[in-house]
């Protein structure tokens, strides 16, 4: 048997295809050690998959690439017929609106799930009586939706092979020998108002500091990457085992002629943690300020967040050299254009100490608080053109993305938005110049440190052995 996995995409849009996606592979690592009947490809480009011809075709898609996931999965039927599985958050979120293009979709977690059906699968082709009896999954039988009981979280993570980046290949924008990006758990101990990670994952789960530890040598092993991103919603979310995670990269030298990159969040940020950052080549870090107004924070449900604590996170790590990131989110339903300001004054403040800027208009993305909220007000449904949620935050159209703010016209909005994009913009490129100068620094030392290792061989007693041999042949 063959299974294709897809990971729907927007081909110009850099983030969606700067780096391969883990989740995918965490599937294809698995399905391959539980399946060993099925051959598993993943897949860029719709025609590589269709001259494939798999036997089974999995798509996981966001919101904002939903439709072309609908498009690919009508490809399939008419050009393969072969069963098609969709995953991701959006389908998790919104299981009942499965479109009938679908023979079935994957709701949150999706390993184990996709063994089972694919065990099925290959066993024959399955009724609704079948399908029925694997949780946490929707299909359709007799024109409706059913929605299986959830299945169970995988408690112990620890069970998961690493994902399997051969699988998905090595073309993508950012190459391996430059960084590889992992993930050390699932879900976020927190719950603010737009986002759908605490509906994707429903809790905070944690591979072991052992688990990553071990992930992390073999990723140094395997690819030499000059960088490791970990890509958790928030790495440092549980404190002790980030601490102990240090511990073990400390003991083993994994820091050594590395460095790393996060997340952080400014009401667990202090001194003890901003030293293993520094000690330990955390040198990218970035915040999920959102705002500087304290109605705005609350509003998002940034739980124990302040100005004067993200003030305070910029001062910790800007003493220690650390490059710093910042995400920002402005057009609240109630927020003012005075709050606004609040808000970029505290990036023009800190301009010197940014390297790297994002900003965008609240979005509301199904299932959270603010697109229940949206619902009310007309501005999204269960049936609208998904690709809405592609943002074009050089060139927005406020006439077409969900425009929430109440407070002021959205002309004015607009006007506001490209001034604080502006600032953005020039701080990105600041950041750049900082790292190119970091990077070239870096690679000083290194070209210097094997200069030094290269005289020292010189004089030693191999090398001349190794001389003597060379004259004699």
């Amino acid at each position: 048997m063959k299974f294709a996995l897809y990971r729907c995409h927007i081909a110009k849009t850099p983030y969606q295809v700067s780096m391969p996606p883990l989740g995918l592979g965490y599937i294809g690592a698995y399905v391959k050690k539980q399946c060993w009947f099925c051959e598993v490809g993943f897949f860029r480009d719709t025609r590589n998959l269709l001259e494939w011809k798999p036997d089974i075709v999995g798509i996981s898609s966001a919101t904002e690439n939903f439709n072309e996931a609908i498009s690919l999965a009508k490809l399939v039927k008419t050009e393969l017929g072969a069963p098609v599985f969709i995953g991701g958050d959006h389908i998790t979120i919104l299981p009942h609106t499965l479109p009938e293009c679908f023979d079935a979709g994957i709701i949150s977690e999706g390993e184990i799930t996709a063994a089972e059906l694919i065990k099925l699968y290959y066993k024959r082709k399955p009724s609704s009586s079948d399908l029925g009896e694997i949780p946490g999954i929707c299909f359709h039988e007799e024109g409706k939706v059913v929605i299986n009981k959830p299945g169970n979280l995988i408690d112990n993570l620890d069970i998961l092979p690493y994902p399997d980046r051969d699988l998905l290949g090595d073309k993508w924008a950012v190459p391996y020998k430059k960084q590889v990006h992992m993930i050390t758990s699932r879900g976020c101990p927190y719950d603010c108002i737009f986002c759908s990670a605490p509906l994707q994952w429903k809790k905070a789960r944690y591979f072991s500091p052992e688990y990553v530890v071990k992930e992390i040598e073999y990723l140094r092993n395997r690819f030499d990457p000059e960088e490791i991103y970990f890509f958790d919603d928030l790495f440092i979310g549980h404190i002790q085992r980030f601490k102990k995670i240090c511990a073990m990269i400390r003991e083993k030298g994994l820091h050594k002629d590395i460095v790393f990159r996060s997340y952080g969040r400014v009401d667990i940020l202090d001194e003890s943690i901003a030293d293993l950052f520094a000690e330990l080549n955390f040198h990218y870090i970035d915040f999920g300020f959102e705002a500087n107004s304290q109605a705005v924070l609350d509003y998002l449900n940034k739980k124990n967040s302040a100005p004067e604590k993200n003030q305070g996170a910029i001062d910790l790590l800007a003493e220690r050299n650390i490059s710093i990131g910042g995400n920002f989110i402005i057009g609240s339903p109630r927020e003012t254009r005075k709050q606004m300001e609040e808000t970029r004054a505290f990036v023009e403040r800190n301009r010197d100490s940014l390297d790297r800027c994002s900003m965008g208009p609240l979005q509301p993305i199904p299932g959270t608080r603010v697109w229940e909220y949206a619902k009310t007000r007309g501005l999204v449904s269960e049936d609208m053109d998904w690709s809405r949620f592609i943002l074009d935050l050089d060139h927005l159209d406020m006439t077409r993305d969900p425009y929430l703010c109440e407070t002021m016209p959205m002309e004015e909005f607009l006007e506001f938005y490209y001034k604080f994009h502006q600032l953005a913009r020039e701080i990105n490129a600041q950041g750049k110049i900082r790292k190119f100068a970091f990077e070239l620094e870096r690679q000083q030392k290194r070209e210097d440190k094997l200069r030094s290792e290269l005289e020292e061989l010189k004089g030693s007693r191999l090398v001349r052995l190794a001389m003597k041999f060379k004259k004699k042949r």
